[in-house]
């Protein structure tokens, strides 16, 4: 699980150099993206060392958290695509697909 988290934290690294770049080059809607992916690698990390260490928990509590996001999350972009909400389905769509890289890595090196 160690290089799980550790995949996790390099990925949260990256985008944090990756936000600076964007900041500095004065793409503020890019770099607030980038923002929404970093902070998905951060939850998932979070909740990965939450989860992982209890008695009862372990990988099977922490594959469950990533399908509840997966579910939710699917849900919030389903209705901002009925209201035709261009930022909301961008960004869902971006939390998506950091949660579909983090799943994953979690399933080739997270067990």
């Amino acid at each position: 699980m160690k290089e799980f988290i550790d995949y996790l934290t390099q990925q949260i690294e990256t985008g944090r150099e990756n936000i600076a770049r964007l900041e500095a080059d004065d793409r503020r809607d890019d770099a607030d993206f980038a923002k929404v992916r970093v902070n998905i690698y951060d939850v998932c990390r979070t909740v990965t060392i939450a989860l992982i260490d209890r008695p009862v928990s372990g990988a099977d509590a922490v594959k469950n958290r990533f399908e509840r996001f997966r579910e939710e999350w699917t849900a919030a972009l389903d209705k901002a695509k009925a209201h035709d909400d261009t930022r909301n389905i961008v960004v869902g769509e971006t939390k998506l697909e950091a949660l579909a890289d983090v799943i994953t890595h979690f399933e080739e090196i997270g067990k």
